[in-house]
């Protein structure tokens, strides 16, 4: 069901999974420091099953992955979540237990990306690579000051631009990028590199799928990461000092 209004859509997450995404990898991010009150990140990347061809199937599996993401988060086996869709085009929780959790989705191809953070933006991006000559040409549009080596460093730059302007609900074609001005500078690469309170990893998949967190968090704060198997998640334990987890679950 969607219903739109001026300023944002609004559409329901399906009530039932009639084919769910293949989970491939699943990662969390964590603060090192145990004591420091930060945001939390889980993210899951699949792939759909049967290969997709309209943009409605597309964007229903999205949905779906979306939905196995909060249930493994906050262990609650809803029947549906109701998401909104800003004007740019930023999708939020607008249920009783979306405080203080934002979102982020994307796909490419028949792969796909959902991410959950907690007391943080969050902004993710996965694409296939696909032959391109006029990588550097498109670096230099969008004023990105940053040497691109060869056609995997642009899309391993490429994501990390587009999760970085959805961290922060803005067009990929936004003219400062602060997030991915920042984060460009230090190593992402298969870890969290912060730069102030920017927090970003990106890595890729059969050398031919890219993919990109970023965090905009509330503090300086240092983050590790970890995969973790799909058959032992557990559901976020602490949500925070002000906020219990009996209020997430409902």
């Amino acid at each position: 069901m969607i219903q739109i209004t001026a300023s944002e859509s609004r559409v329901e997450l399906p009530r039932q999974i009639a084919l769910e995404p293949s989970i491939k990898k699943i990662i969390e991010v964590f603060p090192t420091n145990e004591q420091t009150l930060a945001p939390m990140a889980r993210i899951m990347i699949a792939k759909n099953p049967i290969k997709q061809t309209s943009y409605q199937s597309k964007r229903t599996s999205c949905h779906e992955l979306l939905q196995k993401l909060l249930r493994s988060i906050l262990a609650i086996q809803k029947d549906h979540w109701e998401l909104s869709y800003s004007s740019s085009g930023a999708p939020a929780l607008i249920s009783g237990e979306s405080q203080n959790l934002s979102i982020s989705m994307a796909r490419s191809g028949d792969w796909m990306v959902a991410g959950v953070s907690y007391q943080a933006g969050i902004g993710v991006d996965i694409e296939c690579i696909k032959p391109r000559s006029s990588f550097s040409a498109k670096a230099d549009f969008l004023n990105w000051n940053v040497n691109v080596t060869g056609i995997q460093d642009f899309y391993a730059k490429w994501t990390l631009w587009e999760a970085s302007a959805k961290c922060v609900s803005g067009s990929v074609f936004m003219s400062n990028n602060n997030g991915f001005n920042k984060l460009s500078k230090v190593n992402t690469r298969n870890k969290v590199g912060r730069c102030g309170q920017w927090s970003g990893l990106h890595d890729c998949l059969e050398d031919k799928l890219f993919f990109a967190i970023v965090l905009q968090c509330q503090n300086n704060t240092d983050l590790g990461h970890q995969t973790l198997c799909p058959e032992k998640l557990i559901p976020w334990p602490i949500m925070g000092s002000h906020q219990s987890t009996k209020t997430l679950a409902g």
